[in-house]
C-alpha cells in the first residue's frame, strides 16, 4: 500500500507520496547515460542526444526497461548549452527531457531528473555552475536558483514519480575527489539548501514533490558523509540522499590508475563493496534520509562472469539496506543494454542483477 498523507492535489495525478515510500517502491534503476547529457563546444545542439553516438531514445527501449524489472530511470540532462545570454533554458530543450520524461512515467517507473554537467568539472566547456568553492556559490548562486526555478517549474504537474536532483558531482577548483576540506563539504550543503528552497517556491506539485541531495561529489565514504548535512524543508518527510560508489575502483574502471587493476571481481573486490555498503548504512542512519545509490557499474573488459557477480553483489547489499541501486549505462564501455537493438547485451548481468536487488522482471 503506498504511504501517503491521505492528501490528493489539485494538480491532475499527483497524489503526495513520502519519500520514503517512493523508495521503498523502487527495486533495480538505470541510467539513460550518454545522452541528454551530451556536451561540448564542437557540436550542433539540435542533435544533442546523439552527439555521444546513442540514439533517440524510444519507447520500445523504455517499454523493456520496465518489462525487465527496472522502477526507476536516472534521466542526466545537461543544461547550460541550451541556456541563451540572458540565462533563459531554451523551450525546446525542455521539451525534448519532457518527452522521455513522460515515457518513463507512462510505464509505471520512477523517473529522476538529473543536472549532470554543469559542475565544476565542467570548467573548460563554460558549464561551470556548481562548485564546492565559497566565492563561486556567491558568485552563481542566483543564477542556479533562477536555473532550478525554470527547470523544476516546467515539470510541476507531473506525478509524484518524478524526482528532481539538484546536481551531479559537485567538485572544488582542484577537481578534488576524497579529501575536499570541510569548508569545501560546506558549501555543497548550501546549494543543496538552494536547490530545495528554489524547488519549494514554484509551489504546485514542488511543494512536496521528493527530492535527491548529493554529498561532495556524490562520494559515498565515511569522510565525504560525515560533511553532509540535510537542509531545511518546508515539508517533512521529502528529501532522499543520493550517492555513487564505483568499487573496487580498479576493477570497474581503466582510468582508476591509482587502484590495483584487474579484470577479476575476486574475494578483495567483494569485501571493498562490502565495505563501501557498511560505510553506507551507518552514514543513511545518522542522517536520517532514505538513500539510493543512483550510480555503480563496471566497464565491460571481457569478463561477463566477473561483471556480473560485481552487479549482484552491489546490488545484493544495497537491497539489504533498502536502498535502491542505479546500474550507470553510458551505451558503450558500460553498457548492458542495445539501445538499437532493445535487448539485453549481457543477460547473465542483467538477470543476477534483477534478481539480487528483488525486482521483478516481465519478461
Amino acid at each position: 500500500m503506498m504511504e501517503t498523507n491521505g492528501k490528493s492535489s489539485s494538480a491532475g495525478s499527483y497524489t503526495e507520496e513520502s519519500a520514503a515510500a517512493a523508495v521503498a517502491s523502487m527495486r533495480v534503476g538505470w541510467n539513460l547515460g550518454n545522452t541528454y547529457e551530451c556536451h561540448g563546444k564542437w557540436f550542433d545542439n539540435v542533435r544533442t542526444e546523439t552527439s555521444w553516438g546513442n540514439p533517440i531514445t524510444s519507447r520500445d527501449l523504455i517499454r523493456y526497461l520496465a518489462k525487465s524489472g527496472f522502477s526507476a530511470v536516472r534521466v542526466p540532462v545537461t543544461w547550460y548549452n541550451h541556456v541563451d545570454s540572458d540565462g533563459t533554458v531554451s523551450d525546446e530543450w525542455l521539451r525534448r527531457v519532457r518527452r522521455v520524461v513522460r515515457m518513463v512515467l507512462a510505464e509505471g517507473m520512477y523517473c529522476i531528473i538529473d543536472s549532470h554537467h554543469d559542475v565544476g568539472a565542467m570548467d573548460n566547456y563554460g558549464g561551470s555552475l556548481f562548485r564546492a568553492e565559497r566565492a563561486n556559490y556567491e558568485e552563481k548562486k542566483a543564477l542556479a536558483a533562477d536555473r532550478f526555478r525554470q527547470i523544476t517549474e516546467y515539470f510541476r504537474e507531473e506525478s509524484e514519480r518524478l524526482i528532481f536532483e539538484g546536481f551531479n558531482e559537485v567538485l572544488d577548483d582542484e577537481f578534488e575527489w576524497t579529501m575536499p576540506s570541510a569548508d569545501e563539504m560546506d558549501v555543497v550543503n548550501y546549494w543543496n539548501q538552494l536547490f530545495v528552497e528554489a524547488v519549494r517556491a514554484t509551489g504546485g506539485n514542488n511543494a512536496t514533490r521528493n527530492l535527491l541531495l548529493n554529498p561532495y561529489a556524490a562520494g559515498s565514504s565515511e569522510y565525504i558523509l560525515s560533511g553532509f548535512r540535510v537542509p531545511k524543508d518546508t515539508t517533512e518527510g521529502h528529501l532522499i540522499l543520493g550517492l555513487h560508489t564505483y568499487a573496487p575502483d580498479g576493477f570497474t574502471s581503466r582510468a582508476a590508475t591509482w587502484a590495483r587493476q584487474t579484470d577479476e571481481f575476486d574475494c578483495l573486490g567483494e569485501e571493498e563493496v562490502e565495505r563501501v555498503f557498511l560505510t553506507i548504512g551507518r552514514a543513511k542512519e545518522e542522517i536520517g534520509l532514505p538513500a539510493i545509490v543512483s550510480e555503480f557499474g563496471a566497464m565491460n573488459r571481457n569478463n561477463p562472469i566477473d561483471r556480473a557477480r560485481h552487479a549482484e553483489v552491489v546490488a545484493a547489499h544495497s537491497h539489504a539496506l533498502g536502498i535502491p541501486c542505479f546500474y550507470w549505462d553510458d551505451g558503450s564501455q558500460y553498457a548492458i543494454i542495445d539501445r538499437n537493438a532493445v535487448k539485453a547485451l549481457d543477460p547473465l548481468l542483467l538477470s543476477a542483477m534483477m534478481r539480487a536487488g528483488g525486482a521483478e522482471p516481465k519478461l
